[in-house]
């Protein structure tokens, strides 16, 4: 029972260690999220207003922060990438440098 326990917890452990990290596949639905969650509010708005042109302006007010929204993750993402690199590449000349 307890080594049962034992790798229940190491595979939580790697769970919530791997889910930490953001993956680039989630990027894009920061552009489809916007779009939707805005147009709703257009349309909302459009008919408590009785208007017909917030709609189109939520979409693209949608389409514009969703892609914004998905760049700074790809940022995020790609900088995470080149700083674990740069810290194994700085690890390797260290270990190389002290034997």
């Amino acid at each position: 029972m307890s080594a049962t326990t034992a790798n229940v917890r190491t595979a939580m452990a790697e769970s919530s260690a791997s889910s930490s990290q953001p993956r680039s596949s989630s990027a894009p639905s920061y552009l489809v999220a916007g779009v939707l969650f805005y147009g709703a509010v257009g349309w909302l708005l459009d008919q408590w207003l009785g208007t017909r042109f917030l709609v189109a302006a939520g979409v693209l007010l949608g389409a514009g922060l969703g892609t914004y929204m998905m760049i700074v993750q790809l940022n995020r993402l790609t900088a995470d990438e080149q700083g674990t690199t740069r810290t194994d590449r700085t690890d390797q000349t260290n270990d190389e440098e002290s034997e």
